[in-house]
């Protein structure tokens, strides 16, 4: 009797997700549980997201929006990056305020950058469906890209490994 392959064999290693194998999670905590993810990729890209232990995951509320705006003559959807070198990329250090959340009980959060470089992109599809901060925060959901000057060592005293930011969250 003929089996096919895929039944003939058992996998016992689960293998990594695409986040895992390439990306470095570094975590920052901030006051009012305001916590975020970077994930550092060896290319100097780093992907901004929500942390699982961010108030938002605790409150169970539906997310109303996501605003780039986040000054009088500062929107970050406006930035328009060009080339090689991401031309006309904003530059943000760690205190830098990427959005605002808007949750559905009218309480706002404020995502900063927490890593210092050159915005070259923020997801725009974030204001179309604001609830993938929630449902798929480290893939569609990610907040912002920021690329991290060339030749110069990211700071990471800033943040936490994802070790001990489990040890953390999990007490």
């Amino acid at each position: 009797m003929a089996v096919p392959l895929e039944e003939s064999i058992t996998l016992s290693v689960t293998y990594p997700s695409v986040i895992d194998r390439y990306f470095t999670r570094r975590y920052i905590q901030r006051d009012g549980d305001n916590d975020t993810c970077l994930l550092y990729h060896s290319n100097k890209i780093c992907l901004v997201t929500l942390a699982k232990s961010h108030a938002i995951f605790k409150k169970d509320v539906a997310i109303k929006k996501v605003n780039f705006k986040v000054g009088e003559k500062l929107d970050r959807t406006n930035n328009k990056v060009s080339g090689k070198k991401k031309h006309g990329g904003q530059y943000v250090d760690e205190h830098s305020i990427l959005c605002l959340v808007e949750c559905e009980d009218d309480s706002v959060y404020t995502v900063r950058a927490g890593v210092k470089g050159k915005l070259v992109e923020v997801n725009e599809h974030l204001i179309g469906d604001p609830n993938l901060l929630l449902t798929k925060a480290e893939t569609d959901g990610y907040i912002a890209v920021v690329l991290q000057k060339l030749g110069v060592e990211c700071n990471m005293s800033n943040s936490v490994s994802k070790e001990e930011y489990d040890k953390v969250v999990d007490e």
